[in-house]
């Protein structure tokens, strides 16, 4: 019986330490932080750091930098987040990220820095590349050219078709 007891209890634990930190961060309790302090002026307190949803587009939550020019964005919902520095007259001055909050809880480390390249566009490019780079492999000379409409005299055989 106490053998019984025990395993039960070491699978209970097992099953409890196995929960992914995604299901507390279903809960709304996603934090984002870190610094806008390369980017923004002082008085930091004048910008602020808002998170956008980047799959409903819509801002999540939105606070002030404090003096030293560091932000914490919480109560967040589990989902992908940009964080957008923002200036006094509420115009986005750069980005950072997008950082997938599904799979952690926790960001602590952003760095809002306009002079690097976003991911982003990284993926882009790949992207770009991917599609003009497989126009070519294909030997399909017609990639990315539409092709010409159908007409009726060229579909029942009328002259249209004749003269091909």
């Amino acid at each position: 019986m106490l053998r019984r007891q025990i395993v039960a209890g070491t699978m209970v634990a097992i099953l409890l330490s196995s929960i992914p930190a995604s299901l507390a961060a279903q809960q709304g309790n996603v934090t984002l932080a870190g610094t806008g302090k390369k980017e923004a002026k002082k008085p930091y307190a004048d910008y602020s750091a808002r998170a956008r949803d980047v799959q409903q587009g819509q801002v999540s939550g939105t606070t002030p930098l404090d003096a030293e020019g560091t932000f914490s964005l919480s109560g967040l919902s589990a989902s992908k987040y940009l964080v957008e520095l923002v200036d006094p007259k509420g115009k986005v001055v750069c980005t950072e990220g997008p950082f997938d909050m599904t799979k952690a809880a926790t960001k602590n480390d952003v760095v809002i820095d306009c002079n690097k390249v976003p991911s982003a566009w990284y993926v882009l490019a790949a992207a770009a590349a991917a599609g003009i780079t497989s126009g070519v492999a294909a030997g399909d000379s017609t990639a990315g050219q539409s092709a010409p409409a159908a007409t009726a005299a060229s579909v029942d055989g009328g002259p249209a078709s004749a003269a091909r």
